[in-house]
């Protein structure tokens, strides 16, 4: 016992010195832009913005959902292959339309998405054309999992008549709209609506392949895809046409908000999902430490049936519900544990 306690005592007084050196990789990223000139000469010098990003995670990094295949290609086709083919189509539409639009437009594919909006952000800041004559950006990132026919679209409340123009011509293409006012998230239309620019996020959920090598092209619902960028083409039409400009209208939300990767989506809550599609509810496989959910007492294990008096039912459903709140919102939610229905106040913080 005393040979014991001594070696105790030696190993904590002991010293170890150990050299490391830190390789820095950089490398030159590109948004791409194309323009459609506008056909009035009263008009032609305003634009709109339709953009999404284009990159995604290659080989799997600290933002993939599945860390035993790291090293494997996470091929990105909802998040964002199938914005950037939404951006693409809706160019060649509108280049080949015969009546062009009285607005200019850049069609933008943004770079850096996913470590922090660093395209969106670097554009925002050193724009091609004066911020000040933006009158709109449209942006869509993962519109290509479309189920039940529901639609989230965020940035509503950035200029007054947004999100009526959207219902108005939604009536034709049928979609099930969920709205958010808010023009931040953790997505490129953040840096814009950051310069005071009306935004709206088109946004068609989670799923279980989502940051996964398993997010591939068979599993695009492509008539429901097409559905979107019906309600997109007409509401940039709509803004392309209307000889008055879309006031913007400030919806206080902390800056912060949704800024940093492009990892999460809404503000922040801290439970990793299970991604399971086999259970009512939404399972946590874990909690992140010191986060809101942890805070409230949420384990890892714990299955979310109830989200601010709304009934999850999916890992959508719960997107959707986180997407219409901010930093600093308490939440009541329900979760199953053991059998029991447990419930807790969640205050939700800024994503970092």
């Amino acid at each position: 016992m005393d040979r014991f306690h001594h070696l105790q005592q030696f190993r904590l007084g002991a010293r170890a010195r150990i050299a490391t050196d830190v390789v820095r990789t950089r490398k030159t990223i590109r948004n791409v832009i194309g323009a459609l000139p506008g056909a009035d000469p009263k008009l032609k010098n305003e634009w709109i913005v339709i953009g999404a990003h284009y990159d995604h995670l290659g080989l799997g990094n600290r933002n993939s959902l599945a860390p035993s295949q790291i090293g494997e290609v996470h091929h990105g086709a909802d998040d964002n292959a199938s914005g950037t083919a939404g951006v693409i189509e809706i160019a060649r539409i509108a280049a080949n339309n015969n009546h062009a639009w009285k607005r200019s437009v850049l069609f933008i594919a943004f770079a850096g998405e996913e470590i922090g909006l660093l395209g969106s952000s670097n554009f925002a800041n050193h724009p091609t054309v004066p911020v000040q004559s933006i009158d709109a950006m449209i942006n869509m990132d993962m519109i290509g999992r479309v189920t039940n026919d529901r639609l989230f679209i965020g940035g509503v409340g950035t200029s007054p008549s947004l999100k009526q123009t959207v219902e108005d011509l939604n009536k034709t293409v049928g979609l099930e709209l969920n709205f958010s006012d808010s023009g931040y998230g953790s997505s490129d239309h953040t840096s814009f609506n950051a310069k005071k620019v009306p935004v709206l996020f088109f946004f068609s959920g989670l799923h279980t392949d989502y940051h996964k090598p398993s997010d591939t092209s068979d599993k695009i619902n492509a008539p429901g895809a097409v559905k979107i960028l019906s309600l997109v083409y007409g509401t940039v039409d709509r803004i392309a046409t209307d000889p008055g400009r879309l006031p913007y209208h400030e919806i206080a939300e902390p800056p912060q908000a949704g800024r940093g990767s492009g990892g999460g989506y809404g503000p922040y809550f801290g439970s990793v999902p299970d991604f399971r599609d086999d259970l009512k509810g939404v399972l946590f496989s874990d909690v992140q430490n010191n986060s809101p959910a942890a805070k409230a007492g949420l384990k890892g294990g714990d299955l979310l049936v109830e989200f601010d008096g709304k009934q999850i039912l999916t890992l959508s459903d719960y997107a959707y519900a986180l997407r219409t709140k901010k930093p600093g919102d308490i939440v009541a939610v329900v979760v199953k544990r053991n059998g029991q229905d447990v419930k807790a106040d969640v205050t939700l913080e800024a994503r970092r």
